[in-house]
């Protein structure tokens, strides 16, 4: 049953992941500025600069639920070694970019600090995963690889995660769009009950994909609305 639904999430997540390549390809890397206000063109395109972020960050989910899934079914091994490494290397080098999309469509002016956080908590996990020990286990029929030698809380993914409830509630108050901040909230909410229940984390993964699709860089761009 649990290998079904890890199976589900991953559909869910790559459909998403479709769909936040659609919003990417409509996304400009500039206005003309002919048709629109001086002013719109710039915001468009500092929104471009992270437009495949949630893209390639979506994939990056449903390829770790279906290897969550399907781990019981490769077994133990070389294969199940090797798809578990590639689930926590996309993880350190996907997460943190998703400071740099929090910022394009929130404060495009903080794009560089941006940069330079998601560059740093990158090498931070690349650094931990170069003593990355994997042991087998078990959960509801389903198998894993995690890391043998936890060393506390993940630095890297809570940092992100609060760097988008941070840029969902600019953009619920000054665009009134809440998707983003309700997203990131519920997983916050959904890591930490992860600990006893694995698959909440997928599935708070799953909505915060979900709410940047909603949270499209085209509606960002029209600027605030009125009341």
């Amino acid at each position: 049953m649990m290998p079904a639904l890890y199976g589900l999430l991953a559909l869910v997540q790559a459909a998403t992941a479709a769909l936040l390549a659609r919003s990417a390809r409509r996304t400009p890397l500039a206005t003309p500025a002919r048709r629109v206000p001086l002013t719109v063109p710039a915001r468009s395109s500092r929104l471009a600069a992270g437009r495949w972020i949630p893209f390639v960050v979506a994939v990056g989910v449903a390829c770790d639920s279906a290897v969550v899934g399907a781990g019981a079914l490769i077994g133990e091994g070389p294969a199940l070694d090797a798809l578990s490494l590639g689930r926590f290397a996309a993880h350190a080098v996907l997460t943190p970019l998703l400071i740099v999309h929090a910022a394009a469509l929130a404060r495009p002016g903080l794009l560089a600090p941006a940069w330079a956080l998601a560059g740093a908590l990158i090498v931070l996990d690349l650094v931990a995963l170069a003593d990355l020990r994997l042991e087998p286990r078990w959960w509801a029929g389903t198998l894993r690889l995690v890391s043998a030698d936890p060393s506390g809380p993940p630095i890297a993914a809570l940092v992100t995660t609060v760097a988008l409830l941070a840029a969902g509630v600019t953009l619920w108050v000054g665009r009134r769009t809440p998707w983003l901040a309700a997203g990131a909230a519920v997983l916050l909410v959904s890591a930490g009950a992860a600990v006893v229940v694995p698959i909440l984390g997928n599935a708070g993964e799953a909505v915060l994909i979900a709410a940047l699709v909603v949270t499209s860089p085209a509606e960002v761009r029209q600027g605030p609305r009125s009341s």
